[in-house]
């Protein structure tokens, strides 16, 4: 999800942490006011004896706290004042009127959003570090976590969510609220085991999300699916002989295995197309966070193609399911599949039966996290990531022609 300045300036997203943050600290309530420190008691105490006119002296800066807690403490403080610096330029965008102020502020907000991005490394390892020395004492800290998960799962970098959350449910952090994101992530990592012990344990507090509940209602059926599923990708292994391209992205490699033996016209089509070259240069033209990424359009908008159409294969009977990674067939009505084509962040069961599943990632999920997430009909979309090149790793011997539509 982004966030903006103002509407007149669309194109500045917000990073969405700090909605994550600032709106997870609801999930331990406010933390109470701290009492004012001895130092400043001092400070309070010696200007009241001083004579009139006579400068107050400022009292010794305390040591640095190397402790785990202290480190975090400076991390947050950090990264409050970058907080508080954005929220005080979003404000003040808004207001603006003077296109050559406007224009600076811009170019402040960018930079003090290239510094937030370094800080949230350190700030993330810096909690990690103070929760394993003292386990749920500190609010704060406790509190960072959770927004990390949260923000993790809405990134779409689920595998990093699922690791924390276990952390610090195995040192006894029982928010509820954590049960739910770690089932969620869970879920779309097609560990359906580990999500149905989180989203019931979610659901039994009553802190279960809309998500959550979604999963955990799918997930019978769900499991049931997985398991014939892992039984065709076990014969695959021992067979090793399906054709597989290598997509190289602006944002690094990913490596597609294809279900030749389910959806032999989709694999056809798409080998065919990636020898001609058809995909270098494409762009990854629609991008909706915890759902897709789709891309092969020659127009960049989501209406082009390759001039001709081929045939659905999503009713076979032996046809594949959407799990995490699954690269689809995009049509626009049965029969009108051509060059467009989806990789799934997770299990998407709508598309069932709907989508011809025409091959699945074996490598490379960390670049689908990190591809730009846009939808062409916002107003202003960024830029969206490119393929490269596309190439063929290894194929069957045989030729591979599209099924044209008549």
């Amino acid at each position: 999800m982004k966030y903006y300045l103002s509407a007149a300036a669309r194109s500045i997203p917000f990073l969405s942490l700090f909605i994550v943050l600032s709106t997870g600290c609801a999930l331990f309530g406010q933390p109470a006011a701290e009492p004012k420190g001895e130092a400043a008691k001092v400070e309070d105490k010696k200007t009241e004896d001083k004579p009139a006119g006579t400068k107050p002296e400022k009292p010794a800066e305390a040591p640095a706290d190397n402790s785990p807690a202290g480190k975090f403490k400076a991390s947050q403080a950090r990264w409050n004042a970058v907080d508080k610096q954005l929220g005080e330029l979003a404000a003040a965008y808004g207001q603006q009127t003077d296109p050559a102020k406007k224009a600076e502020m811009k170019a402040e907000y960018i930079k003090l959003v290239a510094e937030s991005e370094t800080i949230l490394p350190e700030l993330r390892a810096a909690a990690e570090a103070a929760f394993a020395a003292e386990p749920n004492k500190i609010a704060d800290v406790t509190r960072t976590l959770i927004g990390m998960v949260a923000f993790d799962v809405r990134r779409d970098e689920n595998e990093n969510a699922l690791k924390l959350a276990k952390l610090m449910i195995d040192k006894k952090c029982e928010e509820p609220a954590l049960y739910s994101f770690a089932g969620v992530a869970a879920y779309r990592l097609d560990d359906y085991d580990t999500a149905e012990k989180y989203l019931k344990l979610a659901s039994d507090a009553g802190r279960i999300d809309a998500d959550g509940r979604e999963y955990l209602a799918e997930l019978p059926t769900q499991k049931k699916a997985w398991e014939a599923e892992k039984l065709i990708r076990e014969k695959e292994a021992k067979a090793d002989d399906l054709p597989r391209v290598k997509l190289e992205t602006s944002k690094g490699p990913v490596v597609i295995e294809l279900f030749e033996n389910e959806a032999p016209g989709a694999v056809g089509n798409f080998i065919n197309l990636v020898e001609k070259k058809f995909y270098d240069g494409l762009t990854f033209h629609r991008v909706l966070p915890n759902f897709m990424a789709q891309g092969g359009d020659p127009t960049g908008d989501g209406s082009g193609g390759p001039g001709y159409e081929i045939y659905c294969e999503c009713e076979r009977p032996d046809a594949r399911m959407h799990f995490r990674g699954t690269m689809s067939m995009a049509h626009a009505g049965k029969d009108t599949g051509g060059s467009q084509f989806f990789l799934t962040f997770r299990p998407t069961t709508h598309l069932n039966k709907r989508h011809t599943a025409f091959g699945r990632v074996v490598e490379g999920f960390d670049v689908l996290a990190k591809l730009q997430r846009r939808d062409p009909q916002a107003p202003t979309p960024p830029q969206p990531d490119k393929i490269v090149k596309a190439e063929v790793l290894r194929k069957r011997n045989h030729d591979y022609k599209p099924n044209k539509v008549e």
